[in-house]
């Protein structure tokens, strides 16, 4: 079986050719979008196997989807079809600085209409690393309770869960219950990665160390936070009941698009765990992949072979 599960709802995306408002576009490129995704393809091509979970429509975009996944030999044995719900899709313009406009078309899309039924034939064997979003859990009740479940069921069969609360606040009935439900699901997890500013909005407190610490008493072993253009922060709890903290520096690189940045952290610190590095290296390559991520337009193109990310920690320098 795959190193890594992981569940989401993949995306067929529109990228705006050229810089203006989404209004006055009038010719988009066809790419792929997805949180979860994006995290299983930046395993795959650092060589991990990775095994991707969703359900998508039996539609041209479907059949995308699943051939760009097999292209980038991603597992998908978990992806089942459905002919009474459409694979979702997004518009993205581009932007000269800041986050571009992200237009979601997902309401009622194949994934959020998925049950129980994905979870039933799951093979843990071989499995080490469950990877989850707060993003899947907010499609519709459904997903959240099969989010608890598959978590519970990797705990079962000894696998690690990371967990990336990745806000969508669009897709919740309102900011509190997004809160609420995002802690649940990240206290049931062993690695909660939380950007600074979504760690000060998911537990009221205001510096990075009060954020660790809030999911450290609730369980989690070690939570690692995403500073932006300052690095990456750790702090994990041992086996013999001491905590070790740890940060690194953000890398110098030119800025096209922050989408996907995050995602790109995320399959650093998973595939540099799962080759157990240490902790400053664990966050010097999640604070590399997402520096190479903000300098691609798309979402994920910007995810590196091996032989790419070293390439980049040879000719790109850290903020001093």
């Amino acid at each position: 079986m795959c190193e890594v599960l992981t569940i989401g709802e993949p995306m067929v995306m529109f990228l705006a050719d050229t810089k203006q408002p989404l209004s006055q576009v009038d010719h988009f490129t066809k790419m792929i979008a997805g949180a979860e995704l994006n995290v299983a393809m930046g395993l795959s091509r650092l060589g991990h196997s990775v095994s991707y979970m969703t359900q998508v429509g039996e539609d041209p975009f479907g059949e995308y989807i699943k051939d760009f996944l097999k292209k980038e030999q991603i597992d998908t044995s978990y992806i089942k079809e459905t002919n009474e719900a459409p694979t979702g899709f997004q518009i993205k313009n581009q932007v000269d600085a800041g986050d571009p406009e992200v237009i979601y078309f997902r309401k009622g899309s194949a994934a959020s209409k998925a049950t129980k039924e994905l979870l039933r034939d799951v093979d843990f064997s071989g499995s080490k690393i469950l990877h989850v979003t707060g993003i899947f859990p907010a499609l519709s009740k459904e997903t959240r309770e099969m989010t608890k479940e598959l978590i519970q069921m990797a705990h079962q069969n000894g696998l690690m869960v990371t967990f990336d609360p990745n806000q969508r606040p669009v897709l919740w009935d309102s900011e509190e219950q997004m809160i609420k439900e995002t802690n649940k699901l990240a206290c049931m997890c062993d690695i909660v990665m939380p950007g600074f500013r979504e760690g000060k909005l998911f537990t009221g407190l205001q510096t990075k160390e009060e954020i660790a610490d809030f999911y450290l008493n609730e369980g989690v072993k070690k939570v690692v936070i995403k500073l932006g253009t300052s690095g990456s922060y750790s702090k994990e709890r041992l086996d013999d009941g001491l905590f070790v903290e740890s940060e690194e520096t953000c890398f110098k690189v030119p800025v096209v698009d922050t989408v996907g940045a995050g995602d790109g952290f995320a399959s650093g610190v998973i595939s540099a765990t799962l080759e157990g590095l240490d902790d400053k290296k664990i966050l010097e390559r999640g604070n590399a992949i997402g520096a190479m991520q903000v300098m691609n337009l798309s979402d994920n193109e910007g995810l590196p072979t091996i032989n790419g990310l070293n390439e980049f920690l040879k000719t790109y320098q850290k903020k001093n």
